[in-house]
């Protein structure tokens, strides 16, 4: 363990070179979508699939590569994840059928799957206790960036290049850090116990995550709730509960029960659901109310969202260090109070001016600073280092069905705005419904946080 200890810093910088490709991707491609789809000849609507199909293949396999992971040695799994994203990166450049072109990215989704369950693992691996904050505090602006710069980075990328360039750029990355991580990361046998793998609770898992995706889907192409996507939705939400109960009956599921037995990680887990679902939910509606309602420019709209990953990016790095010197309780609370307190901007000021909307960024991009890093690292001290790829891939999964929560939360509240039918109509009253929505998720976060134990992280011996 002595090269990771010397390598340690180089290993995060590889680990966020993970983080960034595989995040920046769910969004980089959106810009790209109707290119793709004159080319391929293929609907609006057909072509999404190429977003949705990459998010999906993650939400169903992360809690199954977490595990598979925990089972195999971390290193080969992690460093093969880059290798297929790479050869998912170049079948989709090379595409020259629309089906080509969904299974490519269903493997590309492979390997983003493969790095994104056993990013925060390997911090885990190979940072003590007292330095983990500081280093998920840079993962987690990696985070933020990958996923908040793709669209803008797409755009700029196709005003110069075609849009099979948008993943050409990827193979020469995903090969550099599939060599080295091959090369620095630790080796180690596993420790997990050989149990069975939960495949009804996979499909569960993926089948009801399918349903709440196209409910999403529906709902934002028809700019309301339609009855089909309320059945869609309905049934997926009885797939995740009916997942919950099988869960229970047996000792090897996917929604590990003794993971869950610690409190930091079902509360860690649950407050960031609640987190991400409230940041979506909100950053969805003001960008269409900027534009539809108060006449700014995509450009200038734009300038205003970075205000939020900007602030978030300065902050996660303080926050980390806090909590590697003093603990996590308090950046956790006051990171979610902040959350909840910047909603009051939209709620109660006495218009919903761009002066509202900047502040509430603001506030709540310093509240995510605080909190994520800091959550994250709790987590993934708190979990059993048997189950630490688990832990990490239930984390990253939690994000995204927080992500899928809150577009189905915005688009049940404002799901018209924006379009052409209802542009005069005043949204003022149902965005402030939705931020007052989102304060008592932000604040049952905060309120949580004084269940946390308050105790200092331990300086010692590495996990395996």
């Amino acid at each position: 363990m002595s090269a990771s200890r010397v390598n340690k810093w180089g290993i995060l910088q590889i680990v966020n070179m993970g983080t960034l490709i595989s995040t920046l991707d769910v969004g980089i491609v959106n810009v790209s979508l109707p290119i793709m789809a004159r080319q391929f000849d293929v609907s609006l609507a057909q072509i999404q699939w190429v977003a949705t199909i990459y998010l999906l293949t993650m939400v169903v396999l992360l809690p199954f590569m977490g595990k598979l992971s925990d089972r195999l040695e971390r290193r080969t799994v992690y460093s093969y994840g880059f290798l297929i994203f790479g050869i998912g990166s170049l079948f989709i450049a090379l595409s020259t059928g629309f089906v080509a072109l969904l299974l490519a990215r269903c493997l590309q989704g492979v390997g983003a799957t493969m790095i994104m369950a056993n990013s925060q693992a390997m911090v885990r691996q190979v940072f003590p206790d007292h330095e983990r904050g500081r280093a998920l505090g840079v993962n987690a602006i990696v985070i933020s960036a990958g996923t908040l710069s793709g669209p803008a980075l797409g755009g700029l990328l196709l005003e110069f290049v075609d849009w099979p360039w948008l993943f050409w750029v990827n193979v020469p990355i995903a090969l550099a850090a599939c060599l080295l991580g091959y090369r620095w990361f630790p080796r180690g046998k596993s420790d997990a116990a050989k149990t069975r793998f939960d495949f009804v609770g996979t499909f569960l898992l993926g089948a009801g995550a399918c349903l709440l995706m196209m409910a999403a889907e529906s709902a934002k192409e028809t700019s309301a709730m339609s009855i089909a996507a309320w059945i869609e939705g309905a049934t997926g939400i009885g797939l995740l509960v009916a997942l919950w109960l099988h869960g229970r009956k047996i000792d090897y599921g996917i929604i590990d029960r003794e993971l869950f037995r610690h409190r930091k990680v079902w509360l860690g887990n649950t407050s960031s659901f609640l987190i991400n679902l409230a940041q979506t939910a909100t950053l969805i509606p003001v960008t269409f109310y900027m534009q539809s309602q108060l006449g700014y420019s995509a450009w200038t709209t734009g300038a205003l969202l970075m205000l939020q990953p900007l602030l978030m990016g300065i902050v996660a790095p303080f926050a980390g260090w806090f909590r590697d010197k003093y603990g996590g309780s308090f950046p956790i609370t006051a990171g979610a109070l902040l959350c909840s307190v910047s909603m009051l901007f939209v709620v109660l000021l006495p218009d919903v001016s761009a002066v509202a909307i900047g502040l509430q960024l603001a506030v709540f991009g310093i509240g995510i600073g605080l909190f994520h890093a800091t959550n994250n690292a709790e987590v993934m001290s708190a979990s059993p280092s048997s189950k630490s790829s688990l832990a990490g891939s239930l984390l990253a999964l939690v994000r995204y069905l927080g992500q899928i929560a809150g577009i189905g939360l915005a688009t049940l509240l404002v799901g018209s705005m924006g379009s052409s039918a209802d542009a005069a109509e005043s949204y003022g009253v149902p965005i402030r419904i939705l931020f007052g929505f989102c304060f008592v998720f932000c604040m049952a976060v905060a309120l949580a946080g004084k269940f946390l134990p308050k105790e200092k992280p331990e300086a010692g011996s590495l996990s395996a």
